[in-house]
């Protein structure tokens, strides 16, 4: 390790990453509609890296996008848990970039691997415990791209909350110390914008969540 490298504060078993969760996204999303309930998807945990680490894009063709998102960490071993106790299962939050291939993602379609490559997970830059933010809800994400603010909305627009999220997960999956559950990401991507704008080697994305911090990574080209 570097000396003075800040590292991703944690190596999760699990990654489950909300898909749409906020009104915002569906408003900008062709074809999309408000969800009847919360659905999911999940990373590799080798794409996890930490602030400052190179996000690599695969190729020249790769439509390489941004997404905010809070991480919800557990704090302890959970199933069929009831939404009124949901909290009690978190230990703290952190912050990631759900970074996405789009041509993978959608025109293959590979959820998995357009999601999961390797880089795909910035994080950090540390995890903040539940005795400084009571109330996730009252925090903003928001995402900078070359300094340009691109994505900004408070977490309170949430369709579905936390606590409502860890219990409905829970009846499925038990969820463990050290998990990590995402809250979704609002609108502002480069998906989305027109004409679509995608990340570039040279490019700088920065994730924010305010009372947490801010992941920053440079992109690079993985070819030669």
């Amino acid at each position: 390790v570097e000396p003075d490298k800040i590292l991703a504060p944690l190596v999760p078993e699990k990654l489950l990453f909300h898909a749409i969760n906020f009104q915002s996204l569906v408003d900008e999303t062709e074809g999309a509609s408000v969800p009847e309930r919360s659905t999911w998807f999940s990373k590799l945990p080798s794409s996890i890296i930490g602030p400052g680490d190179p996000i690599v894009k695969p190729s020249p063709e790769t439509k390489l996008d941004w997404e905010v998102e809070l991480a919800i960490v557990i704090g302890k071993v959970g199933k069929r848990i009831r939404v009124e106790e949901a909290m009690d299962y978190v230990f703290g939050y952190t912050v990631v970039n759900d970074v996405s291939a789009r041509d993978i993602q959608m025109e293959r379609p590979d959820l998995t691997l357009g999601k999961g490559c390797d880089t795909f997970c910035p994080m950090g830059p540390e995890v903040v415990l539940t005795d400084e933010i009571t109330d996730p809800s009252e925090l903003t994400v928001a995402t900078y791209v070359n300094d340009e603010r691109v994505q900004f909305e408070p977490l309170s627009e949430m369709l579905f909350d936390v606590a409502h999220n860890l219990a409905a997960l829970s009846e499925l999956v038990t969820l463990r110390p050290g998990d990590i559950v995402t809250t979704g990401t609002p609108a502002g991507l480069g998906y989305s914008m027109k004409p679509q704008r995608w990340l570039q080697p040279g490019d700088e994305v920065s994730v924010e969540v305010d009372a947490i911090g801010r992941v920053t990574n440079s992109v690079e080209a993985g070819w030669s």
